[in-house]
């Protein structure tokens, strides 16, 4: 297979990423406020609560994140197992909805969805080279927002 060929491919397969990224990457979000407000019946301040613990831990996670990224060869793998770490600590929340479990599931969760854009970035810059690179994560974030409108269409629906 030719060298273009190859590209023409990983350029696929980062669309699908990015597309099927889209919301693991923010983790709940919206959907978990409106979760435990209606479902759960919280008050909007243990919410907002919640909702900046998690925001810190993005935030305390970004430059562990990325050096972790630059560190790893396994670039896909730190991707996958981001992402089985996003997805349990959001399906952990209907089995123990008090305070403290889904403020440490949203810490977790929020952490390790911090991954994510330093290695779309380090892939797509691998693939593409520099030349490439803003083509290219201008397409990242295209599949990433089409994924973002379609699962709250999906969730609206």
């Amino acid at each position: 297979m030719s060298r273009q060929a190859d590209r023409k491919r990983a350029g696929r397969a980062l669309d699908a990423a990015n597309f099927f990224l889209a919301d693991v990457r923010d983790g709940l979000g919206p959907y978990l406020a409106i979760y435990l407000l209606t479902e759960q019946n919280w008050d909007e301040a243990r919410i907002g609560v919640v909702m900046s613990i998690a925001t810190i831990a993005g935030i305390f996670g970004q430059g562990p994140a990325g050096a972790l990224v630059d560190a790893t060869h396994a670039k896909r793998l730190l991707m996958a197992a981001a992402a089985i770490l996003v997805t349990t600590a959001s399906l952990l929340l209907p089995l123990a909805p008090s305070f403290w479990p889904v403020a440490i599931a949203q810490a977790v969760a929020h952490a390790a969805g911090v991954v994510f854009p330093p290695a779309l970035a380090a892939v797509s810059l691998g693939i593409f080279g520099h030349r490439g690179f803003s083509a290219r994560i201008g397409r990242n974030e295209t599949f990433n927002h089409a994924g973002n409108a379609t699962a709250a269409a999906i969730a609206g629906g």
